[in-house]
């Protein structure tokens, strides 16, 4: 359950949708290797980029919370919005991004939801 008047719950309830949901997208990676990318798995650190740029740019969460909760720099985070911003450019990844975003979305709904129900 979810208290949602605790920003670091919503905080991890808005990670956690956003993991799933990329892993979704990237289902030949581990949730693990999405959260930690291992030493030159681009395909990883894309997903991570993504999962930040969720995090940023769909959910509204300060860049500075970020850093701060991922334990990231300042620079991490925006080499991620800037690449995924780019990528966006094209039209099959914006697609793809999208049913992504679309999913992130939907589960963080019913996260929220079965909060407010109980």
């Amino acid at each position: 359950m979810i208290n949602l008047f605790d920003r670091s719950a919503l905080y991890e309830a808005t990670l956690h949708a956003c993991v799933v949901a990329v892993q979704g997208g990237f289902p030949h990676l581990a949730v693990r290797e999405i959260l930690e990318p291992p030493h030159d798995w681009f395909d990883a650190a894309l997903a991570r980029q993504v999962v930040m740029h969720l995090v940023v740019r769909e959910f509204d969460w300060p860049k500075r919370r970020v850093v701060e909760c991922e334990n990231r720099s300042r620079e991490a985070i925006n080499r991620a919005l800037r690449t995924i911003d780019e990528r966006l450019e094209s039209a099959s990844f914006q697609t793809h991004y999208r049913s992504i975003a679309s999913e992130a979305h939907r589960l963080l709904a019913l996260r929220t939801f079965e909060t407010e129900a109980a």
